[in-house]
């Protein structure tokens, strides 16, 4: 390979790795274990005051970046479109962020969302429930 070509090369991969966009791969939610993410379950029942979530990014961006997680109440027995808290980072263990969220109190029951953003910018929501459960 000519040094242009290799040139070239070089920086059509630099621009393609570039151009890539950041979002969610999985999200996982999991119960509370003494403070540390838990057993994993498909939804959360309302007596579930700490809420865990493992957050897979499908690629992340070299640099230094500031990752958000928003909590909301999207239709709940609460109310709708209600912001819950966030939840900031800006370390990721092999493209996860390792969120949590608390009520001092039960959950109210209904369908949540939550918006993962990078520096600012959404990459990515994900629905979840509260239940009755048991």
């Amino acid at each position: 390979m000519h040094v242009l070509q290799k040139l070239l090369f070089v920086t059509l991969m630099g621009f393609a790795s570039s151009a890539l966009a950041v979002g969610i791969e999985s999200v996982s939610l999991h119960l509370d274990d003494e403070g540390e993410a838990g057993e994993e379950v498909r939804v959360f029942a309302k007596a579930d005051q700490v809420q865990h979530f493992e957050i897979a990014l499908d690629e992340t961006k070299l640099g230094s970046h500031t990752f958000v997680v928003e909590f909301w109440a999207v239709d709940t027995s609460a109310g709708q479109n209600i912001k819950v808290s966030q939840f900031e980072s800006g370390a990721l263990i092999a493209n996860t962020i390792s969120a949590k969220v608390s009520l001092p109190r039960e959950w109210p029951t209904g369908s949540y969302r939550l918006d993962v953003k990078m520096d600012g910018q959404t990459i990515g929501s994900h629905d979840y429930e509260v239940i009755e459960g048991e």
